[in-house]
C-alpha cells in the first residue's frame, strides 16, 4: 500500500472489473506479456477485506475486449474476447480471412467467438460456447427474465480495422440455467461497438450507440419503429470517443426514468486532436410511452471536459465521475484528466472532490464497494500499440481507493442488520437499525461490472420505506423484474447526514 490514499499493487490489469456476490472484486485482461495472443488470458480476484492478499484464477483464454453482465445466479457472463487479428503474424491473413478459417477448423478459433462464466463461489471460469458469429467489443445486460441479452461487437476485427463497419447487427440471449445461446436474430439497422443499454420499468430497453437512441421492446424482442431520439449536441458518445451512461436512481413514484450521460467527443468520428466535450445530457424517457419522451436536454451546468470516464452510482443516489483525457480518441488519446468529480442529480450541480493517484486513461475502470468507497483502477495509457510492446511501463496494475466525501471524517455510519438474503417482487420487508428514526433513503444498487467507460449491470433504486421507529425500519422492494432485474444487489441505508451504512449483499427475483 503507498500513496495518499490505499493502493495496491496487482498481478492483473482492470481492463474488465466486476463486483462479486461474495464482497470480492474480479479483475481481467489478456495475458499483458502475451497480449497478442488470443489463448493467454490473466484475472486477479482482490478482497476488500484482506487486500494485501493474492489470488490470480486461470483464465486460459484472452477475453480482452468482452461485454459481460451479472447473471441472476451471481456468475458473471463474459461474451467475446480477443481477435486473431491482434497477432502481428496473423493481420494480412485475418484480413482475408484465411488464418481464422484454419484455426476455427483446427479447434482454436479466436476468443472474439467465445462465451464464458465465472463463478464467484468456486472462483473458476467456465467455457460454455462459441458464438456462430464472432463478437469483439459487444456489450451485454440482464434481462428482466434473468437472461441476459448480447448485441454488438464487430464480427471481423480485421475488415473494421481496415474498412470499418462489419458490426454484428444481430442479438442472442444466453440462458443461465441451460448456459445455452438462442440462434441470432436481427437487433437493429445501425450500431456501434459497445453502446449503452439500460433496462427500463415497464420493459423497454434504451439503447445509445453514438448520437442515437432508440428503443427495444423486450417481451416482442423487436425494435419499436419510428422512435429515434439524437444528443442536442455535436460528437459521438460511445466508442472511440465514449463517456459513460447512467441511469440515475429510480423512484418507483414515478412514470419516468432519467438517464446521464456524461464525457463523449465533440465529433462523431474523432481523431487524435479532437477535444472531448464538457457538455453532460440527460434523457428523459417516458415509461408508458417512449415515443413521448421528452428525449435529451443539456445538463445545464457543465462538468470538466473529459473522455475515456468512468461513472458510479453512490448509495446517497448521486453520481461520482472519474479517469479519461481532453483530447483524442480511444487508444490515441492526451492531457489525463485527474480531478475527480461529483454529480448531484437534485440539483444538476458538478462538484470536484479529489484528484486520481495515477492517470487512469484507455482501459480504465471504477466501480462501488460495499463499504461505500469507489475502486479506481486500470490504463493502458495513450497508446495501445506501445502499451502493448512495452506492457511494464504502460499497463497500469496498481488499484486505487477514493472515499466519497459522505466518509469524509470517519462520520459514524448507520446500521442495516437482519436483512434479508433475498426478497421477492413486490413485497415488504424490514431492515433492523438502531438509527431508524434518523434514516432518510433506503438504496438498493447493483453490482458492476464494467469495461471501456460502459458499466453493463450499473443502476440503483431507491426503496419507499413505510414506517421507521423502534430500531426497525419497513420497506418496500422493487415492483418487479423490470425495476431490478434479479440477481445479487447490495442494500445500504444513509442517514440525514447523508452517511451510508455498508452495503449488505440481497439476492432479488
Amino acid at each position: 500500500m503507498t500513496g495518499t490514499r490505499p493502493t495496491y499493487e496487482l498481478n492483473s490489469v482492470a481492463v474488465h472489473l466486476a463486483m462479486l456476490m461474495t464482497g470480492k472484486v474480479i479483475l481481467f485482461s489478456g495475458d499483458h506479456d502475451h497480449i497478442w495472443d488470443w489463448t493467454k488470458g490473466e484475472s486477479s480476484i482482490w478482497d476488500p477485506n484482506v487486500p494485501t492478499s493474492i489470488n490470480d484464477p486461470v483464465l486460459d483464454r484472452n477475453l480482452f475486449c468482452s461485454g459481460h453482465c451479472q447473471l441472476a445466479d451471481g456468475r458473471l457472463l463474459v461474451a467475446g474476447g480477443q481477435s486473431t487479428f491482434n497477432h502481428p503474424l496473423t493481420i494480412i491473413f485475418s484480413a482475408i480471412p484465411i488464418i481464422p478459417l484454419v484455426l476455427k477448423l483446427g479447434g482454436k478459433g479466436a476468443a472474439d467467438h467465445d462465451i464464458h462464466t465465472f463463478d464467484p463461489s468456486t472462483q473458476t471460469w467456465t467455457y460454455h460456447d462459441k458464438m456462430p458469429r464472432a463478437r469483439w467489443y459487444p456489450t451485454c445486460v440482464t434481462l428482466p427474465d434473468g437472461k441476459a441479452l448480447i448485441v454488438s461487437g464487430t464480427h471481423s476485427h480485421a475488415g473494421h480495422s481496415l474498412f470499418g463497419g462489419f458490426i454484428n447487427l444481430n442479438y442472442e440471449i444466453f440462458d443461465p440455467t441451460a448456459n445455452t445461446l438462442t440462434a441470432p436474430e436481427k437487433f437493429i439497422d445501425k450500431i456501434d461497438m459497445y453502446p449503452f443499454l439500460q433496462v427500463l420499468p415497464g420493459g423497454k430497453l434504451f439503447v445509445h450507440s453514438e448520437n442515437e437512441t432508440h428503443f427495444w421492446d423486450i417481451d416482442s424482442k423487436t425494435m419499436m419503429p419510428g422512435i429515434q431520439f439524437h444528443n442536442k449536441t455535436e460528437g459521438t458518445r460511445t466508442y472511440p470517443g465514449m463517456g459513460s451512461c447512467v441511469l440515475l436512481p429510480l423512484d418507483p413514484a414515478s412514470e419516468r426514468a432519467r438517464i446521464l450521460i456524461v464525457g463523449g467527443s465533440t465529433k462523431l468520428k474523432p481523431d487524435n486532436n479532437t477535444n472531448a466535450t464538457n457538455v453532460a445530457e440527460i434523457f428523459t424517457a417516458d415509461l408508458s410511452d417512449p415515443a413521448s419522451s421528452p428525449g435529451w436536454e443539456r445538463v445545464p451546468t457543465n462538468p470538466l471536459a473529459r473522455f475515456l470516464c468512468d461513472s458510479v452510482l453512490l448509495p446517497d443516489g448521486k453520481v461520482l465521475v472519474t479517469n479519461g483525457a481532453r483530447m483524442g480518441l480511444a487508444d490515441d488519446n492526451k492531457e489525463e484528466v485527474m480531478e475527480i468529480e461529483l454529480f448531484n442529480p437534485s440539483d444538476n450541480s458538478w462538484t470536484v472532490v479529489g484528484r486520481l493517484e495515477k492517470p487512469r486513461l484507455y482501459h480504465s475502470t471504477a466501480l462501488l464497494l460495499p463499504d461505500g468507497r469507489v475502486l479506481i483502477a486500470g490504463s493502458t495509457g495513450h497508446s495501445w500499440i506501445r502499451a502493448a510492446f512495452s506492457p511494464q511501463r504502460h499497463f497500469e496494475h496498481n488499484i486505487e481507493i477514493f472515499s466519497p466525501p459522505y466518509l469524509n471524517g470517519s462520520p459514524v455510519r448507520p446500521q442495516a442488520a437482519d436483512v434479508p438474503s433475498s426478497i421477492s417482487y413486490n413485497t415488504n420487508f424490514d431492515v433492523a437499525s438502531k438509527d431508524a428514526d434518523n434514516i432518510d433513503m433506503v438504496s438498493l444498487v447493483r453490482l458492476s461490472s464494467t469495461t471501456h467507460n460502459n458499466n453493463m449491470d450499473q443502476r440503483c433504486l431507491m426503496l419507499p420505506i413505510n414506517s421507521q421507529g423502534s430500531n426497525k425500519l419497513s420497506v418496500s422492494g422493487p415492483k418487479d423484474a423490470t425495476w431490478a432485474p434479479p440477481g445479487y444487489y447490495m442494500l445500504f441505508v444513509v442517514d440525514n447526514n447523508g452517511v451510508p451504512s455498508e452495503g449488505v449483499f440481497v439476492k432479488i427475483g
